[in-house]
């Protein structure tokens, strides 16, 4: 199965309609949407207001001509191994005028399957598998499991995880953990990440780890919790920031000086969880560190950087550690106030 999106026209997109030409092997592009009429099936989808959902879907050979009002369409029954070329048509229903707006060629190759092993981590690379992968995982026990997700680089992914009667998806921007109800033992499950090609700039690798312990692994970082500045109580030599509580764990707040060149605005809020470990400190201004032993839970944990520069910017990455673990805060920039002389 592939699904194919592509842009909506440009020129009146409610009166487009789509037409995508797929034939395999060495067989070329037909040239124009009448030429790809006369050579290839045409295959019938639903129209609009029909019972059928808005990605319209074709359960035969995927090879023929599919027309469709949507700009997206999920081919089944595709062949591993074997190359596709895609031509696509957009028709203007006000004078029924068409036009060849692009073309493409792929591989369709078997999404990669790794092995999960309880407590061990497994690292696949997405640009080498064009943004999917599969975890095969057989659990050993009839318990939870639980499954922390990383991807390396910074950037977000999908998770799925679907079986007979059970269903879990989620949105991964920079590190998730994704818990299902007990697996049945010795029985096979699929842990489906993918990461669409924009996304794959940024995204290297996936990183998972499978685990059926109620033991706290990494620190409990609050979902999508992100750092705050007090403007309040800054000065042009200092500043405060909070952060939600992570439990008890070792917090660490590395400090770089952005240069005057930096593109300020391409900066990314979404940390490598990956690399913490590899940082270089040379990287940074400076770091400061502080262990936090059973920190309240229903208010945020100020910390206060001092010796800063007047005027300048800084990249904050906020950093929690149990038990050798470490998990990032989403990264914070910050900009200080100059000192007015007098």
């Amino acid at each position: 199965m592939a699904c194919e999106k592509f842009e909506a026209s440009n020129i009146d997109p409610h009166l487009s309609h789509y037409c995508l030409a797929v034939t395999s092997g060495s067989q070329p592009h037909p040239l124009t949407l009448c030429a790809a009429q006369n050579v290839l099936r045409v295959h019938p989808h639903p129209m609009k207001g029909s019972s059928a959902s808005k990605e319209q879907q074709h359960r035969g050979i995927p090879e023929g001509l599919h027309c469709v009002r949507q700009t997206k369409l999920t081919l089944h029954r595709m062949k591993y191994n074997t190359t596709y070329n895609f031509t696509l048509y957009v028709v203007n229903t006000r004078n029924n005028v068409s036009n060849r707006i692009g073309t493409d060629t792929i591989k369709f190759r078997k999404t990669s399957e790794l092995r999960l092993r309880t407590g061990h981590y497994s690292t696949a690379n997405l640009r080498k598998t064009d943004g999917f992968v599969n975890f095969f995982y057989r659990p050993p026990a009839n318990i939870s499991s639980t499954f922390y997700i990383l991807p390396c680089g910074g950037g977000i992914v999908r998770a799925k995880l679907s079986a007979p009667g059970i269903l879990r998806e989620k949105e991964v921007i920079g590190y998730a953990s994704l818990r299902v109800p007990p697996l049945t033992s010795g029985k096979g499950y699929t842990l489906r990440i993918s990461a669409t090609p924009q996304e794959l700039v940024r995204v290297s690798a996936i990183k998972v780890l499978a685990t059926q312990e109620s033991s706290v692994i990494y620190p409990q970082i609050p979902t999508r919790s992100v750092p705050r500045e007090y403007g309040s109580l800054k000065t042009c030599h200092e500043v405060t920031v909070g952060v939600e509580s992570a439990g008890s764990a070792k917090y660490c707040i590395l400090v770089r000086e952005l240069k005057s060149g930096s593109s300020l605005a391409s900066m990314t809020t979404i940390p490598d969880q990956c690399g913490l470990h590899r940082r270089r400190r040379s990287e940074y201004t400076f770091e400061i560190c502080e262990e936090k032993e059973n920190p309240p839970k229903d208010r945020a944990l100020p910390f206060t950087l001092k010796r800063l520069q007047p005027g300048k910017a800084y990249l904050l990455q906020i950093t929690a550690q149990l038990k050798g673990q470490s998990l990032s805060y989403p990264l914070l920039t910050i900009f200080l106030k100059s000192c007015v002389l007098r």
